[in-house]
């Protein structure tokens, strides 16, 4: 069967994607390009929205069957929507997941086309992240047309730590059609140097050249988020946003973000926020080579672990504290967790087999194969638990 607009699809894109073309003012370029190829093929995209998979498919002519963070499917409506309406593909982010593969496959074998996010998960600075490796492998493997997507202004109109939308457009724009006859004909580096050449989007790079405005009188709220680390004073855990400032409660450092997406800061050292968001990285990593003890804490709202058959709450007020070791949980009160009951739960950090972000900015992690999640207050960053976590394995690799 091959992918045309099912009735599903044809009555999603003359509801919610007339909706959403108007809402964001969308735009198609290279749609023309994707004609041909009604399936089966595979859709990459750069991921920078919650909103990527729809807009994409509110302007491609054809169905797209897309693999979704298998979260989703464990909230009601979403999961009847994404099992009976879009058919959407279930993935265990941060984790090998191998019957997903075979459900790509199987896909791709009856005709459809299945879009993917080759990062896994939104940027959280408008760059684009890592694309593994094995995405030219799937190319290999799979042998079926290949349609690259550049998302334009989806990170601007809603960067991944705001809670806020802002005003201004999203286009979509197709970069490049790889035929199965060029696959067959290319090496596994050539593959990767056309995923990566046609799939790497920059935000600044765009900005710079499209010069879009993206208004909004709460421009900086929550951007602490992805600024977990004071510039001057070098204190994590201390900046606070409000309007389109954000500063230091320590020692009183700001900055002020632009319609551009543009920071300026006390000092004029960034005006990136890919700069800013580098530099700390960086500076963790020393911090994780020089200090033994303590590197940050945060107030908690949040821990769960699975139940019979949902997620349960373990408690909604803690603390949790990291060093480059562990990671301590400290309940005010004794909890069960897994059949124990203690009032300290503490994670070495070698033995986090997996550590992503999800929805609401929940924290989720599997440690010698049992899931945890938890979410640190809402104007505290989950990010730095991430790039700790990543930080760390990248040592014990070498």
């Amino acid at each position: 069967m091959k992918s045309g607009l099912t009735p599903a699809f044809r009555m999603l894109k003359l509801t919610y994607g007339t909706y959403l073309k108007r809402r964001y003012h969308m735009k198609g370029e290279g749609i023309e390009k994707v004609i041909p190829y009604k399936g089966p093929a595979i859709v990459f995209g750069n991921h920078t929205h919650t909103l990527d998979p729809f807009f994409i498919s509110a302007l491609y002519p054809y169905t797209i069957r897309w693999v979704a963070g298998s979260y989703l499917f464990k909230m009601k409506g979403v999961s009847f929507l994404l099992r009976h309406l879009v058919r959407a593909i279930p993935k265990i982010q941060g984790r090998s997941d191998l019957e997903t593969i075979r459900s790509i496959s199987a896909a791709l074998k009856k005709g459809d086309i299945v879009g993917l996010f080759p990062e896994g998960t939104r940027s959280w600075d408008g760059e684009m992240m890592d694309i593994t490796a094995a995405t030219a492998k799937l190319v290999r493997i799979f042998k079926v047309p290949v349609i690259f997507v550049h998302i334009e202004g989806g990170f601007l109109n809603k960067p991944r730590w705001s809670d806020t939308e802002r005003k201004g457009p999203v286009s979509i724009k197709v970069t490049e059609v790889l035929t199965p006859e060029r696959i067959a004909s290319m090496s596994l580096s050539e593959i990767t140097k056309v995923v990566e050449d046609n799939l790497t989007f920059s935000t600044d790079k765009w900005e710079e050249q499209a010069r879009i405005s993206y208004p909004s009188d709460k421009g900086a709220e929550r951007i602490e988020r992805l600024f977990y680390m004071c510039p001057s004073c070098h204190a994590i855990s201390t900046m606070e946003s409000s309007g389109n400032t954000v500063r230091c409660t320590k020692c009183s450092y700001s900055a002020d973000l632009d319609e551009y997406g543009r920071i300026h800061t006390t000092r004029g050292e960034f005006t990136k926020l890919s700069e800013w968001h580098e530099w700390e990285k960086g500076e963790l990593s020393k911090l994780i080579d020089e200090k033994d003890g303590e590197l940050f804490s945060d107030h908690c709202i949040l821990f769960q672990t699975p139940g019979k058959k949902k997620l349960e709450d373990v408690s909604t007020s803690f603390s949790v504290s990291a060093t480059r070791n562990e990671l301590t949980f400290v309940f005010p009160s004794a909890v069960n967790i897994r059949g124990n009951v203690t009032d300290k739960l503490v994670i070495p950090v070698s033995s986090i087999e997996s550590l992503v972000i999800n929805a609401k900015q929940t924290i989720e992690f599997y440690s010698d194969g049992k899931q945890y999640r938890f979410r640190v207050d809402e104007n505290r960053s989950p990010l730095k638990y991430q790039e700790l976590w990543l930080l760390v394995r990248e040592r014990s690799i070498e």
